[in-house]
């Protein structure tokens, strides 16, 4: 997939009121940047990772090829940035139109200097471009342990950042991206890098049976790794998940690691994912869980060797990288604007609003709203028609639980004034059920699989649940492409709710609606177990909301 087809992203849910790990939670430790930009690191200490989820990329080869004509000499300053900022049109749209604050501002430490060369700063967000010269410091990988701005105050202001290695001159391009804008128009800040570290690819072998039901576990106990266990799962259509659970014996390794288990065939090549698979997912205990679907068939026939491959620590440089700079983004607000529009995202609903639109010369920025907490948004996808182009939204939080946000990407070329039609268009409805549900009844556990269905709101339930190392494992799912899937299961023990722990990942919209819960140590031959929440999906359903100010008395 190019340049981006190595690098890791993830998702989950989570619900208040329950006694299990709050997902939401740990889900913010692994990816704060939620939008469909998964190369990305966050600055609280992610790094360049093996990439998993085969997203859409921007295609802007046609688009560069055609400014590199037209203007040598922007071609010449900033033909370097193009690739780099592939997922980020809004900034290249900035660069084309001639704005941004030149920096040119370097801090240089044992031998590694570090230039922010250009900043752009609107009521959207802050970006900033840099390069790095490694000095010495070479390696497969180079990652910050943190970055940010202090403003100040001292405070410091995360963010995210994603850099590549240009071999020709031997430095590192890369961007620092940020929610966070001046509350004026101008701001004093540091940009602040905490040091450098290298890493560099690593694996080590593993005798692993995929015709074992029973957990296999490893003893790495190399490079801070700790003990690996693996459990395999087979699915329909001949599926199979591989599910690891890793433990570390110097904890500071999980935020650079990125293990992940890696399969060669015969004559040495990897075999693939059949789909997205999920790494990082935080245990109960701080264990490290990934879940890989492979096709059953092709590793009994091909599968030569498995690895757990990751990365370790070659070298570090300790010192602070800090270059104060003065944010100016008086020139990006002559093409801002904002929109005020307190429209029902359905016509028939009085749920989610559609509150305001914020239009910058980088990105769009719409707003949804409620009067409570936002755990799910009724779409699954979004997009902005802009005077006939169609730009493509990420869904991100907020700080305020009450709202949501939508972030368009501006296109090179694309003209936008305050007049400019507007419309947005929400794809694939999903409802989310809740209820008083009929509880299931599973006789006759043992380590023998046993097949049950039912019948949830209309759609008919396959069920099947076994003992695998003691825990009890029930799973679920539906033929019916409409059923999105249930989220959860619990028991009732002395009238309190006891919850299943998912074991795999369930995403709404993939078209795999099974879910895998697991009961510790369970030791009778009956559970009795009930349905917490469903969904239901609709691929076709849409609804269409013009972006027009409300109208004021």
């Amino acid at each position: 997939m190019n340049h981006t087809e190595k690098k890791l992203s993830h998702h989950l849910k989570n619900d208040a009121d329950i006694s299990y790990p709050d997902f939401n939670a740990m889900w913010d430790q692994i990816a704060q940047d939620q939008e469909r930009c998964p190369e990305l690191h966050s600055s609280a200490g992610s790094g360049k990772v093996p990439r998993r989820l085969k997203w859409k990329k921007t295609v802007l080869i046609g688009t560069a090829a055609v400014i590199l004509m037209a203007t040598p000499v922007y071609a010449a300053v900033h033909y370097n940035w193009l690739d780099l900022l592939d997922h980020r049109s809004g900034i290249q749209t900035a660069i084309q139109n001639g704005l941004g604050q030149k920096l040119n501002q370097s801090v240089s430490i044992k031998g590694v200097t570090l230039t922010l060369d250009t900043a752009f700063s609107d009521d959207n967000r802050t970006v900033i471009l840099y390069t790095l010269n490694p000095g010495k410091y070479k390696g497969d990988t180079l990652r910050f342990p943190s970055i940010g701005l202090r403003d100040e105050t001292g405070k410091l202001i995360e963010g995210r950042y994603y850099h590549d290695f240009n071999r020709t001159d031997g430095e590192y391009k890369g961007y620092f991206e940020t929610e966070w804008t001046p509350s004026g128009n101008e701001a004093n800040v540091d940009f602040t890098v905490s040091g450098i570290q290298v890493l560099a690819p690593e694996e080590q072998e593993i005798d692993l049976d995929i015709s074992q039901r029973h957990s296999q576990m490893f003893d790495i106990h190399k490079d801070g790794l700790g003990k690996l266990a693996v459990s395999v799962f087979n699915e329909k259509d001949d599926q199979v998940m591989l599910s690891t659970s890793l433990t570390f014996d110097q904890s500071e390794v999980r935020d650079y690691a990125f293990p992940y288990l890696k399969i060669y065939d015969q004559k040495g090549q990897t075999i693939e994912w059949i789909a997205p698979s999920i790494s990082g997912k935080p245990g109960v205990n701080g264990e490290y869980l990934s879940e890989q679907f492979y096709n059953l068939d092709t590793l009994k026939q091909q599968a030569s060797s498995y690895v757990l491959a990751y990365h370790k620590e070659e070298g570090t440089m300790d010192q602070s990288l800090d270059i104060s700079i003065r944010l100016d983004k008086t020139e990006m607000l002559s093409g801002t604007s904002k929109r005020v529009l307190n429209l029902p995202l359905e016509k028939q609903s009085d749920g989610v609003l559609v509150k305001e639109a914020i239009i910058t010369p980088t990105q769009i920025r719409v707003t949804l709203a409620q009067d409570k907490a936002i755990l799910q948004l009724p779409y699954l996808k979004y997009d902005l028609d802009v005077n006939g182009t169609q730009l493509e939204g990420a869904v991100w939080p907020s700080e305020d639980s009450k709202q949501m946000e939508l972030r368009f990407e501006v296109d090179p070329g694309l003209k936008i004034n305050p007049d400019t039609p507007m419309t947005l268009y929400a794809h694939h409805k999903v409802d989310y059920v809740e209820g008083d549900f009929e509880p299931v009844t599973l006789s006759g556990i043992s380590e023998k699989p046993q097949v049950v269905d039912t019948n949830l709101g209309g759609f008919i339930i396959h069920w099947t649940y076994y003992l695998k190392d003691g825990d009890l494992y029930v799973e679920r799912y539906s033929d019916d492409p409409h059923f999105g899937g249930m989220n959860q299961t619990f028991m009732l023990l002395k009238g309190e709710r006891s919850y299943g722990m998912p074991v795999k990942t369930q995403f709404a919209g993939d078209g795999d609606n099974q879910g895998i819960d697991r009961y510790e140590k369970y030791t009778s031959d009956t559970a009795v177990v009930y349905p917490w929440m469903y969904s239901t999906e609709e691929p076709e359903g849409k609804t269409v909301v013009p972006i027009v100010e409300e109208k004021r008395d």
